[in-house]
């Protein structure tokens, strides 16, 4: 903030001291040259101590004026950018609100704004590259019961997706949570383990994913309800079973008279 005014400052103040330091030599040699009268000395020194009044009340006057400015400056800054930080807080899609840390990150006025902005996108950007990682793996997700190892790979994904797509300022409203109870090659394996699901959860069906058919259970509005149910899951259909999210998982599908099948 205070950049451009101590700048100007320094200026004025190293002109006032050339100044004074000037008078005072070319004093010092005429009164040592017995040139100058003891009335012209008194007019000379009211004189000096006009000008260096002067200036100096000038000097204080540009300071106060510029600190007004700047701050005003700060304050309109600070107006304008709020918006735009409500606008990355709210924001539900994830490479919008990457794009909008950018632009934030290049046009912030110099200083801790803009290091702050910067930082920000910089952290922000090592998120998304992570997220599209994370949906990639749940993309080539085929396998049809996948190990404890595969599972928490799964389990991972989901999170990273969840965390980067959940907006700032709260959470999504309108989400829906499956459980992937089994997957199988074959639909007619997948319709034994659909009939132990419907037990536990009357909204479940088969979609199918890649090669495989898959058991969900639907219909969740909260991933503490399907964690409720999960054990139950993993006990009576599959004991690989997970939770994810369906707008990552699957958030399109095709009917058809069979299952669904995952687009």
């Amino acid at each position: 903030m205070l950049s451009n005014t101590g700048t100007v400052s320094f200026w004025l103040y190293l002109f006032i001291v050339f100044i004074g330091l000037f008078s005072l030599i070319f004093l010092y040699r005429l009164i040592k040259k017995g040139e100058l009268g003891q009335e012209n000395l008194d007019k000379f020194i009211d004189y000096f101590k006009w000008v260096v009044v002067s200036l100096a009340i000038s000097t204080v006057t540009l300071i106060v004026s510029d600190l007004f400015k700047e701050r005003d400056q700060d304050i309109k800054e600070l107006e304008y950018f709020d918006k735009y930080v409500n606008d990355v807080k709210e924001q539900k899609d994830p490479l919008v609100r990457l794009q909008l840390a950018k632009y934030l990150s290049v046009v912030a006025p110099s200083g801790d704004m803009k290091r702050s902005w910067t930082n920000y996108y910089n952290e922000v950007k090592k998120e998304y590259d992570d997220y599209l990682k994370a949906q990639e793996n749940l993309k080539s997700d085929t396998l049809a019961n996948p190990t404890r190892a595969q599972m928490k790979k799964i389990e991972e994904s989901q999170k990273k997706i969840e965390l980067f797509e959940t907006p700032l300022s709260s959470t999504e409203p309108g989400l829906e949570w499956f459980i992937i109870a089994g997957g199988d090659p074959k639909i007619e394996e997948a319709d034994d383990e659909l009939k132990k699901a419907v037990k536990i959860n009357q909204n479940s069906t088969i979609i199918k994913k890649g090669n495989s058919f898959r058991t969900v259970l639907m219909g969740y509005t909260s991933k503490a309800e399907a964690q409720n149910q999960l054990q139950e899951a993993r006990k009576q259909i599959n004991k690989t079973a997970y939770i994810v999210k369906k707008s990552s998982w699957c958030n399109s599908y095709q009917q058809t008279q069979e299952c669904l099948i995952c687009k």
